[in-house]
């Protein structure tokens, strides 16, 4: 990037920074950003965040997806960014739920991605159930990217999803900042019921990796243990999967 590149980039962090103290100044400067972005890179990196549509984050840190599973000194789900990619991942599925003023919720099978108390948790929820308030997100573009995002609670502004390059979760320091291991691509694995797909989109109907390396061996850094079983009935309930 550019000197003046980078010092536009630093101008909108500044002018973010300050939205903050502004009610709705976030949510309004978010949208703002995220337009701009589009229409310099030409692509919507959001593209995909469509109500009902079920997406995996893949992080440019660890370069894998964020996944649940089950800690094993406590047996409380949690989650990490070691899981594969592609329809045979599934506790790495977030299913997409869209709420007021442009914001997300995301949740596999009911258990919602979080931040609480400014840490990155899983909250077990229901049907019957609204959905926490520590899981509503801002979606905000990685400013010069067409495919990358951070995802900002908007219970603690100032918070985002990071993970390191293991793909255990973010320390207090960077969770606080905006730079690669809190960015994500999105993939998607399905439309929702009556989403239209998109042109020209790249979805995982096979996974295009190799097998990953077995579940032991790549959780070993990060004090978890097997993944959930979690069974993603709302693909099964009336989600249309893409066509390649």
């Amino acid at each position: 990037m550019s000197f003046l590149g980078n010092l536009g980039k630093k101008a909108v962090e500044k002018a973010y920074d300050l939205a903050s103290k502004v009610e709705g100044g976030r949510d309004y400067l978010t949208s703002a950003a995220n337009t701009v972005n589009s229409l310099v890179k030409g692509k919507d990196a959001r593209v995909y965040l469509k109500p009902g549509n079920v997406i995996q984050f893949v992080s440019r840190a660890s370069g894998r997806s964020i996944q649940i599973v089950v800690a094993k000194d406590t047996n409380e789900l949690i989650c990490d960014a070691i899981g594969g990619t592609g329809p045979f991942f599934p506790n790495a599925y977030w299913l997409v739920v869209c709420g007021p003023h442009g914001r997300y919720f995301f949740h596999n099978n009911y258990n919602y991605l979080a931040i609480k108390n400014g840490t990155i948790v899983i909250i077990p929820s229901s049907t019957s159930e609204k959905p926490p308030v520590e899981a509503e997100f801002r979606v905000q573009d990685v400013l010069g990217s067409a495919q990358a995002i951070y995802l900002e609670s908007v219970h603690m502004p100032g918070h985002f999803i990071s993970f390191d390059d293991n793909g255990s979760i973010g320390d207090e320091i960077k969770i606080k900042t905006k730079e690669k291991f809190s960015q994500f691509e999105i993939q998607l694995i399905a439309y929702g019921p009556g989403i239209q797909p998109e042109k020209d989109d790249h979805t995982l109907e096979t996974s295009n990796e190799a097998s990953p390396p077995s579940y032991w061996a790549a959780a070993a850094a990060t004090g978890s243990t097997s993944p959930t079983a979690n069974r993603q009935s709302h693909i099964d309930n009336g989600v249309t999967s893409p066509k390649s």
